[in-house]
């Protein structure tokens, strides 16, 4: 499965077979990776390269290592994607704004593409979420009902790569402003309609009508955009 390399690189190029394992469908995600010993042999490379290797693998959120284990593909990239997404915003000096837009942006299409794909089960689930929002009183749980209702669109989707980008952006936006969603929902003027709006996603989920789930959708990211707009006009 594994081929000998130069000695040049060997991060790049073994990252490099690694992908063509994944395309041609000799690893997936979750799969155990061949023991440094055996990886060594295999790419006539020292174990301490190996070890080196690995480490840079998992750095970036590829290879997944558990101790006593050993080495895997990872399984789960949405949160690989958040520290490289953070580390992007502060060195192109980005601004709450962008993260917000970007996150509407997937927000808008979850929706449109949940709207689609929405099953009786799925359906079931959210409307759940939105009863127990509606009804919660303790605002760090409500706040905690609100996430899962919009991560449960965006699994909704069936869109893995909008639902991984939407997860880290919106853990961008929590890490920036601590308490965000608690802060939204206890906001005395865009609080209250809060349960509104999701209500009226809810029914263009149900209802199966893709273009009034993403307008329903984009009208709830206004209210957030407000929101974020009156946070970056108090900074100093």
């Amino acid at each position: 499965m594994f081929k000998e390399i130069a000695h040049t690189k060997i991060y790049l190029q073994i990252l490099e077979q690694i992908k063509e394992n994944i395309i041609n469908g000799n690893l997936k995600s979750g799969d155990r990776l061949p023991s440094e010993r055996q990886w060594a042999e295999q790419l006539s490379v020292s174990r301490a390269t190996i070890r080196e290797a690995i480490r840079a693998l998992e750095m970036i959120g590829l290879v997944v290592c558990q101790q006593g284990e050993g080495n895997f593909i990872a399984e789960h990239f949405e949160d690989t994607l958040t520290q490289p997404l953070t580390i992007m915003f502060w060195l192109s000096k980005g601004e709450l704004r962008e993260v917000q837009e970007l996150r509407r942006a997937l927000e808008t299409e979850a929706a449109k593409l949940a709207a689609r794909k929405m099953t009786p089960e799925r359906f079931a689930s959210l409307e759940k979420l939105c009863d127990a929002i509606e009804t919660e009183t303790d605002e760090a749980v409500r706040a905690e009902l609100d996430k899962r209702f919009h991560y449960e669109i965006a699994m909704a989707s069936e869109n893995k790569m909008i639902h991984n980008v939407l997860l880290s952006s919106a853990t961008l936006i929590e890490a920036l402003i601590k308490d965000i969603r608690i802060a939204i929902l206890n906001d005395t003027e865009r609080g209250p309609i809060i349960d509104k709006q999701h209500r009226s996603i809810l029914n263009a989920l149900k209802e199966k009508e893709p273009l009034t789930a993403a307008w329903a959708m984009s009208q709830h990211m206004d209210l957030i955009d407000g929101f974020v707009a009156g946070l970056e006009l108090d900074q100093p």
